[in-house]
């Protein structure tokens, strides 16, 4: 079979986005199940979405620290013979916490689910909470959290979200030392029974978890247990701090940290899909105009990004990128530049397409697989959106102007909406 090298690929634009179908139904104690079936392996990811983020916890390290210790010991196994148990299958748990959940992940092969799911039962409704392994829990983190704090990027970030949204506020609420000696095991025990309940709790499954599925969650997860009073997550929207300018030394530091950016919304806003893609040009990507500007150009910097964190209740934008401390007076008056530029310059129909082709393209990278899928779609579960929330993303970038975006980006990246952070040298 010969190939031509000399035609390169048919070139096409993709025009919508084939999303995978989702089957939602409830265990017999009313658990919401997500089931997304696909892929050519006899494997499934299974995420156990729990109403116990550190919003619900109220007090630090409290959330993070149940869900990861309750995999250290039950009443039935030791941390040791769960992680024997969980490799002779070949499986994986893992865990992850945020301001509004905490996440029991297992991957596992379909063949082994009987056994799996059940090791994931006894970790979910036994654990005992091992007083050594709390110890080794805060030792670790301890040990992160300073390492962590003598950054200037972190030291930055954290002094940007509390201006944001206040120290009192828990999306400007960072831990401090005097946390770690703080924490008990009561913290963990109490919290756990009361919010790793059925109530509010999702479970979302991707990849071939085998045709009977639906009877190994019910006979695992389909109970009633614990005993639920589960604390709001909704949290009050402080009035925004007036936007200045913060300098925080650091002796030492060879470069400086930069934050600039505003408080914005939630994925519910209606702004949300079109500032997106206007954050993309900004700041979003490796061709972006602040990439072009201050790195490629001006040299100041390795790297410059612009990102967006959509929260339950809120959310902001960030500028952040890393300088010399002689440059960082420069890299600042730049940065505003461009944001001035787009306040003031429609942008090119080639640069939009461009970033239109980039914009499809890392969506359908995004959702390559089951697995990938999933992840994704489990953003959605908090606020209640449908899957045809990523349509209407991929259908807001086909269809942006240049005459919205410029009426965005007045809208929006006004200068004196602007907090900047620089902490360094």
């Amino acid at each position: 079979m010969s190939i031509d090298r000399h035609t390169p690929p048919v070139f096409k634009t993709v025009d919508s986005l084939n999303l995978l179908p989702v089957e939602v139904y409830e265990l017999d104690n009313g658990i919401k199940v997500h089931i997304m079936e696909a892929g050519s392996q006899e494997v499934a990811k299974i995420d156990i979405i729990f109403p116990a983020g550190s919003v619900q916890a109220g007090k630090p390290l409290v959330a993070s620290a149940t869900n990861t210790v309750m995999a250290e010991g039950t009443t039935t196994l030791t941390s040791v013979e769960i992680s024997e148990k969980i490799d002779f299958y070949g499986a994986y748990i893992g865990q992850q916490t945020d301001y509004h959940h905490s996440i029991l992940t297992l991957i596992s092969l379909a063949h082994y689910l009987p056994e799996t799911l059940a090791i994931l039962e006894d970790i979910i409704k036994n654990p005992v909470f091992p007083q050594h392994e709390i110890d080794n829990f805060l030792s670790k983190r301890k040990q992160i959290f300073l390492v962590e704090g003598e950054k200037v990027k972190t030291i930055a970030m954290r002094a940007f979200t509390q201006q944001l949204f206040s120290k009192e506020h828990p999306y400007g609420n960072f831990l401090s030392e005097e946390h770690f000696e703080q924490l008990t095991r009561e913290d963990l025990v109490n919290f756990h029974k009361h919010v790793y309940t059925p109530e509010h709790t999702h479970i979302l499954i991707a990849g071939q978890p085998g045709a009977d599925i639906k009877n190994l969650l019910n006979k695992h997860l389909g109970q009633k247990w614990g005993e639920a009073n589960i604390p709001s997550d909704s949290v009050s929207n402080f009035d925004t701090l007036k936007p200045e300018t913060i300098v925080i030394p650091k002796t030492g530091a060879v470069q400086s940290a930069i934050k600039i950016g505003c408080r914005l919304f939630n994925k519910e806003h209606p702004d949300y899909f079109d500032f997106q893609i206007l954050n993309t040009i900004l700041g979003g990507y490796f061709g972006s105009r602040l990439m072009t500007n201050i790195r490629e150009e001006k040299g100041l910097t390795y790297g410059i990004s612009s990102f967006i964190m959509p929260y339950k209740n809120s959310g902001f934008m960030v500028i952040a990128t890393e300088v010399k401390a002689e440059n960082r007076e420069l890299a600042v008056l730049e940065i505003f530049n461009e944001m001035q530029r787009l306040c003031d310059e429609l942008i090119s129909d080639d640069e939009l397409n461009l970033v239109k082709s980039y914009m499809t393209g890392d969506m359908i990278r995004n959702f390559d697989g089951p697995f990938a899928t999933a992840d994704n779609y489990c953003g959605l579960i908090d606020l209640n959106l449908s899957p045809d929330h990523f349509q209407k993303r991929f259908n807001a970038i086909l269809n942006m102007t240049p005459e919205r975006l410029l009426k965005l980006a007045n809208k929006y990246l006004q200068p004196s909406n602007f907090t900047t952070v620089i902490a360094g040298q």
